[in-house]
């Protein structure tokens, strides 16, 4: 019996720090329950209410969500919304599509902005990796402080620097030897 209240208590305890998620998926279906029901008399309303709901709405309920996070909720916010044109596009017929075609370029732009960002962290990472005297896993720490990273990732990005230093040194030494 206590096995059973205490399974019950962490999902209760887990739905208190992830309610983003069961709400996300209730709106989601919801939206495209609304779009298989409907008859389209009004193509512009359902799209931009799915487009509002898929790009503005679940965004922000992360964002409120996991505020407790600080900055680094942004990233994962934006990734959401670009998520949420490109649902949006594929959930709205092409032949009603038109709020869409006005705003596609945003999610290329999202994409864009994170993949710069992710450019600069591996840059950085890299850097460390081959410049610092530091220990690999004083590196993922490092890491892990300017990005906020789970402690299982923190472990894998150990593991590549001391891998990614054994692989320079090998390096070093085989072109070495071929002088």
């Amino acid at each position: 019996m206590t096995n059973f209240l205490s399974h019950e208590h962490r999902t209760v305890g887990w739905l208190r720090q992830h309610w983003f998620i069961p709400l996300a998926i209730a709106i989601a279906l919801g939206d495209v329950g609304a779009l298989h029901f409907q008859d389209w008399s009004q193509p512009r309303l359902f799209e931009s209410a799915v487009l509002f709901d898929f790009t503005i709405v679940l965004p922000l309920l992360y964002l409120w969500c996991y505020r407790a996070r600080g900055t680094a909720v942004i990233l994962p916010m934006i990734g959401l919304a670009s998520l949420g044109i490109w649902a949006t596009s594929h959930l709205i017929p092409a032949e009603h599509q038109h709020v869409l075609g006005s705003i596609g370029w945003l999610r290329t732009l999202a994409i864009a902005v994170i993949v710069l960002i992710e450019v600069k962290i591996l840059f950085s990472f890299y850097k460390a990796v081959f410049t610092s005297d530091s220990t690999p896993e004083d590196i993922a720490d490092k890491l892990a402080r300017d990005v906020p990273l789970p402690p299982w990732l923190k472990r894998v990005l150990a593991f590549e620097a001391r891998m990614l230093r054994r692989l320079a040194g090998l390096l070093k030494r085989v072109f070495n030897r071929l002088r």
